[in-house]
């Protein structure tokens, strides 16, 4: 079985990484041993254009959910990156600074933003997206944008 949801239009290809949570501003969550790993979900790093630059809160900073604890810089636009939990980052992915572009080639690997140790996770993940239904919801967007998809 594969760990993505996969769709194509004419050369743009979607994947949406299955067992995440996902943000209706196209972030990624996934839940490792009681702390959250974020990243950039495919279809914003493919619509942003190629990442230039990252900058995400400190570690020790607290975040709260649904506000800006940082920016993604490309070519094309500058995109405000909101949390979806409310907590502490424990936890920046410093290859960024060296390799921003790796939230382009690996967005749900090496490309992750930050680790968070939340507040309230099952509240937070209440108002989150589960990966079949961000799915969905990429579909129905692709669809208004691009007109009939390829499923695969």
């Amino acid at each position: 079985m594969s760990e993505h949801f996969r769709t194509t239009f004419d050369k743009f290809e979607l994947r949406v990484r299955k067992g995440c949570y996902y943000t209706r501003d196209d972030l990624w969550v996934s839940v490792e041993n009681g702390k959250v790993r974020i990243g950039v979900s495919d279809y914003l790093q493919k619509t942003s254009g190629d990442v230039a630059f990252v900058e995400v809160a400190k570690p020790g900073s607290k975040v709260e959910q649904g506000k800006e604890f940082g920016t993604i810089e490309s070519a094309k636009t500058t995109v405000a990156l909101f949390s979806p939990v409310s907590g502490k980052i424990d936890e920046a992915n410093g290859k960024l600074d060296r390799k921003p572009e790796l939230v382009n080639s690996d967005p749900f690997g090496e490309g992750w933003l930050v680790v968070i140790t939340p507040l309230n996770l099952d509240d937070d993940l209440r108002l989150l997206v589960n990966s079949e239904d961000y799915y969905k919801l990429m579909l129905q967007k692709l669809q208004s944008e691009h007109g009939k998809l390829e499923s695969r």
